[in-house]
């Protein structure tokens, strides 16, 4: 005997069967394993009327026990009136999930498929629900795979996709500041050109899941890519998006919707950065450096994690950016200063032999904005007018330049004129130094001097070597791209002190200072007394020397002393009231102690004045006491007081009258200024 079943017939055993399974799975007991299609599972839930959790064990028996629903494909807007298995398996799934539809997955949408869509629309938070298939609705159905979070009620909890929470939204939009008229410079990667903080409400974590953004505020009718050769969209500093500039231009009025990567995802309560970065073209055409770009945020797309889809605009102002040359956009800067430790005073060279390494000048360099190649460094050195030596020759046979510890030399020549301020210039060629980024070097001029023996250089002759602005302006450098230093990318000088040089001689060293002040009778009469006091040491080196021990007050400004007699007092000092000098009511006292060896003094004698008596190598330390005794009626004492040494007088014969002056490096030989009156 044949048998028949027809499929109604198999669709009314399985309900009866879905029946018992019912029964036994909320019994407690486990229950027996159905293999549905979906077509079936749908039926039987609308034949037994079940919903929720009932309809969610049916479904659960579709391919062998998966619980998973399809999810379709949707390939346009389903509304009243549209056929088609598209229509089917959106009526299957909703079915499965709890939504009525009494007349079944027919493929027909009409008011009924419109109530269910909208209920379920409704349990997504996805407004207005009114049943209409489109374009947001169809993606949080792709997001969510049809789930409504275990609930036919429409939860508001759950988690979809990564995303935790409700209902969510954006709650703030705001310009990141710092970002402000950004340069980006040839050949720069990833300058980040704009941004906004994004806040996000405590209801639930959001996905970026797009962005609009507008290049359109531009110069003339560029292109973006002669400027840039790509665009990153980046979320707390991860690239979630990247885009050729090509696909910027004026087709599309230079503005674009981006689509993000996932996992673009602000966790609730929490806030963000959302920056555009780009990178600059290899080289900018110079018409175009400079010309003034906008970048605007339009508008941004995400998700909650119920799979409601927002896009909203940011409503928030544009940034301003240019591309530049390399140099423009990083501030490139290379800076010269002179080194607090130059060399100045008196060098110690011999009258029959050269002296090799005499350092005249150290100075720093540093590079900023790049790395820095100096191809090409020139140098001034300058003796001074008046002396017998008038050419570099004349005072060095070979200079030298020591950056970093990395030495290159030049010969001296005696063509070189070097009198006067005007110098003679020695460029060190082809050195190729380079200079890191942020780092600085130690730039140090030395030369071999020559011996003093002869007419044309002899003792005190002097010497300046300098980084002056017209060696700064022409020294060949070119930051890290090949491109050359113009002269706004440099800056700074290196004036050196002169250095005199003797093969006989004396060297001074600072010590201290010190002021006081006694009022006078009644503390308001101008007859305050004034008391400074410098000290210092003095140092003989390579013979007998005479020194001074007499001081005397004078007007003269540093460097303003020529000769000294002798017999006038050969330490001179300028005694200054609120900066001007003075020579009244002021006297003094010199004293010694010996530091090093047996320092004679020898007293004034007759006419000639006194003076210290030293041999190779010994040291004293002479102390200064001035004292300025008000006049009862002296206006003029009100102020502050100060003393500074302006020059020492000595000399290689006893009782010279006409000595010779050092006035070498006396800038700090002075006190601080003391109120009197």
């Amino acid at each position: 005997m044949t048998i028949s079943i027809t499929k109604s017939s198999r669709i009314v055993a399985l309900a009866v069967g879905a029946g018992l399974v019912l029964a036994v799975a909320f019994g407690g007991f486990a229950a027996p394993a159905y293999a549905l299609t979906q077509s079936e599972a749908t039926t039987i839930i609308q034949v037994l009327g079940l919903t929720g959790s009932q309809a969610a064990a049916i479904q659960a028996l579709v391919s062998g026990g998966s619980s998973s629903t399809s999810l379709c494909t949707f390939t346009g807007p389903l509304t009243v009136g549209a056929t088609g298995p598209q229509v089917t398996c959106l009526q299957e799934n909703l079915i499965s999930m709890g939504f009525s539809i009494p007349a079944g997955a027919t493929g027909y949408f009409g008011s009924q498929t419109q109530a269910a869509v909208a209920a379920w629309q409704a349990s997504k938070n996805i407004t207005p629900a009114v049943g209409y298939f489109g374009p947001i609705s169809q993606q949080a159905w792709a997001t969510s795979g049809g789930s409504t979070g275990g609930s036919t009620g429409g939860s508001t909890g759950g988690s979809t996709g990564g995303l935790s929470g409700g209902a969510g939204s954006i709650e703030s939009y705001n310009e990141i500041t710092s970002l402000s008229n950004e340069k980006v410079g040839e050949d720069e990667e990833d300058v980040e050109i704009g941004g906004l903080e994004i806040e996000v409400d405590e209801g639930s974590d959001i996905e970026l899941t797009a962005v609009r953004i507008d290049f359109s505020t531009q110069p003339g009718n560029d292109d973006l890519d002669d400027f840039i050769t790509e665009v990153k969209i980046m979320l707390d500093g991860d690239t979630v998006a990247t885009i050729d500039a090509e696909d910027f231009n004026d087709d599309n009025d230079w503005t674009k919707t981006v689509t993000l990567d996932s996992g673009a995802i602000i966790r609730e309560g929490e806030t963000a950065d959302l920056t555009v970065a780009v990178s600059g073209v290899s080289n900018i055409d110079s018409d175009d450096a400079g010309d003034d770009w906008g970048l605007d945020f339009v508008s941004v797309r995400f998700r909650d994690a119920q799979g409601a889809s927002v896009t909203e605009s940011t409503n928030t102002d544009a940034f301003a950016w240019d591309v530049n040359t390399f140099a423009t956009a990083s501030n490139l800067e290379l800076q010269a200063a002179l080194s607090d430790d130059t060399p100045e005073g008196v060098a110690n060279v011999d009258d029959n032999d050269d002296t090799d390494g005499v350092e005249l000048l150290r100075f720093t360099l540093e590079a900023d904005g790049s790395d820095i190649t100096i191809n090409d460094l020139p140098i001034t050195f300058a003796t001074s007018s008046g002396q017998t030596a008038d050419t570099l020759g004349d005072i060095a046979a070979t200079v030298y330049l020591e950056i970093d510890g990395e030495e290159f030399s030049e010969s001296a020549s005696g063509s070189q004129v070097a009198v006067g301020s005007a110098g003679a210039t020695v460029t060190f060629d082809d050195i190729d130094v380079t200079i890191n980024d942020g780092d600085e070097v130690e730039v140090v001029v030395k030369a071999d001097i020559n011996d003093t023996e002869g007419s044309v250089f002899v003792d005190g002759d002097q010497i300046t070597a300098s980084f002056t602005a017209s060696n700064r302006n022409s020294m060949d450098a070119e930051d890290e791209t090949g491109e050359d230093l113009v002269s706004g990318d440099k800056t700074g000088t290196a004036s050196g002190e002169a250095i005199a040089f003797y093969d006989v001689g004396i060297m001074a060293t600072f010590v201290s200072a010190t002021e006081s002040m006694t009022p006078g009778a009644d503390g308001t009469a101008d007859d305050d007394t004034v008391t400074l006091t410098m000290v210092f040491d003095i140092e003989a080196f390579d013979g007998t020397v005479y020194v001074s021990n007499e001081a005397t007050a004078t007007t003269a400004a540093d460097g303003g002393v020529t000769a000294i007699d002798i017999d006038n007092g050969g330490i001179l000092y300028r005694y200054e009231i609120d900066g001007s000098a003075t020579v009244s009511l002021i006297s003094d006292v010199v004293s010694e102690s010996d530091q090093t060896g047996d320092v004679a003094s020898q007293a004034t004698n007759g006419a000639d004045g006194g003076e210290y008596t030293f041999e190779d190598g010994e040291k004293t330390r002479v102390t200064v006491t001035i004292t300025r005794a008000n006049a009862t009626t002296e206006t003029a004492s009100d102020g502050f007081h100060d003393a500074q040494l302006v020059a020492i007088g000595w000399s290689t014969d006893n009782e010279d009258d006409t000595m010779n002056v050092y006035e070498f490096d006396l800038e700090d030989f002075k006190t601080d200024p003391i109120f009197a009156n």
